[in-house]
């Protein structure tokens, strides 16, 4: 948390409050008068913006008019390109002559018309005997011409006749190609271009002329300056090809250039549209632009005006800076004391009363952050120990229920246990005790005819004796299953499904995957799953075949049991109190004392099929937790 600065200690750079009037007061006075200095300023710029927005709105309307005229011919041209073309295809020279002598007509000041054969380099030409002077094939404009299909007007072109420029047009023929040019040779002092550029004189500096894409003047109000290169040559020529317009003195244009100028002046051009020309107007800075070093009378007294106003505006503003300020920390201070906290002082600067203000902004946002805070800690705290409740009371909730589970699942192995018993004791006083008698009755009745010299028969007695021999075998596999142990889990599951399954006519098939020996706790709890599995198929399922199936995936032992009985409805045959049948519940407990899990999937109809998933120990564990579930 940054530290409120100490009271009375100034930051660097604040303004006191008295200071703070002393200098609204001088700027009140100073600044009106640099205003109307810039406001005049502004004003002399207008005005010269708009006048050279006239000179440049004049110079494009000569370049339009010149546009008019070299439109002119190249409408000419274009109509004789259109009916020359099958003749100069075909080679008619007769047809040729005609034409160019009717185009010849039409040319109002009677230029030469000429025709150059793309292929061969043929020239015709119209007067008779200037063919010596037409440009050939080979002709870089010409080339071009043929080369991109658009018409062309050329620059000045020294000639025997005195420097003329040219304008061509393609020929084409039926399918659009470019066979020929059609063009003439015009002098410029022909043609009405001087008469045109005198519009655009003005004082006694100014002249007009127009200057091709090479920077040659192609006519001129001067006298002797047509055929020359013109000054700022180079600028002139990239603005003709760009098509612009623009208006700015030869200084700047001189130092894009990077060339020292001749003289102060200002410059207007205007690029043409139907030619890489433009019109360039020329005259004296101090004479194009009317407002340079003057400042009209009506201009200062507009700014003694602004200054009389601002200098009042300041005043008010002066005063207005010292009781705003204290105003608004009177009304937050009143409203932090009665505990609105939420809107926030603002920013009043530097000064004595800005500090003040800060303060008491800081005060006011460590004071809605600690309630902030204060409360967000109640609401998480109460959250915490509504949660924490919630979380102890499921686990009580769970672990009185597998108590209760544990409890019941104990009562039923005690009550299993005895049962056993009682089937043991049963069976033993049933049958073996009954049959043990008789065979002591028979040994008792071999030994009185033995004793009376009587043939003894010992084979009922033998009889006996084996008979019993196999009831006590058979209770000894009831109890701990030999094949278990020698054998392993896999023979012993098969072994169990045959002896109580197959032999109630049940199919039984058992698919057995790559599972090796186990550690004999685990084989056991397994045995015992499946046991209580296939026994409930024996007795409730009615089903006519189970599959078993025993497997390894990665770590964990699955054991799959399948029949197709009658099924039964999960929930239906839960206890009122929720959980499963004691056969299923018993498969679940042990399965998860192992760490596993087992599922039960039935449906009334639709067989039963449980599923059991046991990890494999770790090398580290030892048989501990696994032997409460071995039996």
């Amino acid at each position: 948390m940054t530290a409120a600065p100490k009271p009375g200690a100034a930051s660097a750079g604040a303004i006191s409050l008295r200071r703070r009037v002393y200098l609204l007061m001088v700027v009140g006075t100073l600044f009106p008068l640099v205003l109307m200095g810039a406001a005049g300023l502004f004003w002399m710029r207008a005005l010269d913006e708009r006048f050279l927005a006239g000179r440049v709105a004049a110079a494009s309307t000569v370049a339009a008019h010149v546009d008019l005229e070299l439109t002119a011919d190249l409408e000419v041209l274009q109509r004789l390109a259109a009916a020359v073309a099958p003749a100069l295809e075909a080679g008619d020279a007769a047809t040729e002559r005609r034409l160019l002598r009717e185009a010849h007509q039409l040319f109002r000041h009677r230029e030469p018309v000429f025709l150059v054969e793309a292929a061969g380099g043929r020239v015709a030409e119209e007067p008779q005997g200037t063919a010596q002077e037409a440009p050939r094939a080979d002709d870089p404009l010409v080339a071009e011409v043929i080369a991109t299909g658009r018409p062309q007007v050329s620059g000045l072109v020294a000639s025997e006749r005195g420097a003329l420029f040219r304008e061509l047009v393609p020929v084409r023929n039926w399918k659009g190609q470019v066979i020929g040019v059609a063009g003439s040779e015009v002098l410029p002092e022909r043609r009405d271009f001087e008469r045109m550029l005198r519009f655009l004189r003005r004082g006694r500096t100014g002249f007009a002329e127009i200057v091709s894409a090479d920077g040659r003047v192609v006519a001129s109000t001067e006298p002797g300056r047509a055929g020359i290169p013109s000054e700022c040559a180079r600028r002139f020529g990239r603005l003709a090809h760009e098509k612009r317009a623009f208006a700015t003195r030869c200084v700047s244009c001189h130092e894009e250039e990077g060339v020292l100028p001749g003289r102060n002046e200002h410059l207007t051009f205007a690029a043409l549209e139907a030619a890489p020309w433009g019109v360039v107007v020329r005259q004296a800075a101090s004479e194009a632009l009317p407002t340079l070093g003057a400042l009209p009378w009506y201009a200062v007294l507009g700014l003694l005006a602004a200054h009389v106003v601002l200098a009042a505006t300041f005043s008010w503003g002066a005063a207005r800076s010292v009781t705003q300020p204290v105003g608004v920390l009177t009304d937050h201070a009143e409203r932090i004391a009665s505990g609105a906290l939420d809107q926030p002082i603002p920013d009043l600067g530097e000064d004595e009363v800005g500090r003040l203000g800060k303060s008491l902004e800081h005060m006011r946002g460590n004071l809605r952050r600690l309630i902030d805070e204060i409360g967000e800690a109640n609401a998480s705290l109460e959250a915490r120990v509504e949660e924490r409740t919630r979380a102890l009371n499921d686990a009580n909730e769970q672990l009185r229920v597998r108590e209760e589970a544990r409890a019941d699942l104990l009562r039923k192995v005690i009550y299993a246990q005895e049962d056993e018993r009682k089937r043991i004791a049963r069976e033993l006083h049933d049958e073996t005790s009954q049959a043990l008698a008789v065979l002591v009755m028979g040994l008792e009745a071999a030994q009185d005819a033995i004793r009376g010299g009587r043939t003894v028969r010992l084979d009922d007695v033998k009889a006996v004796a084996v008979r019993t021999l196999e009831d006590v075998h058979r209770l000894i596999l009831d109890l701990r299953p030999s094949v278990l142990d020698d054998l392993g889990l896999l023979s012993a599951i098969r072994w169990y499904a045959d002896r109580h399954l197959s032999s109630r006519g049940i199919s039984v098939r058992c698919e057995f995957g790559d599972v090796s020996r186990l550690a004999p706790e685990i084989e056991t709890a397994l045995f015992r799953m499946c046991q209580e599995a296939l026994t409930n198929v024996a007795r409730h399922a009615q089903a006519t075949a189970v599959l078993v199936q025993v497997g390894v995936e990665g770590d964990v032992v699955v054991i799959d049991i399948e029949d197709d009985g009658k099924g039964f409805d999960l929930a239906a045959s839960s206890r009122p109190d929720g959980r499963r049948p004691w056969g299923l519940m018993g498969i679940a407990e042990r399965a998860g004392i192992l760490g596993g899990e087992a599922r039960i999937d039935s449906a009334p109809g639709k067989g039963t099929r449980v599923t059991v998933r046991i990890p494999l120990p770790r090398a580290a564990e030892g048989p501990a937790r696994i032997a409460e579930v071995a039996t």
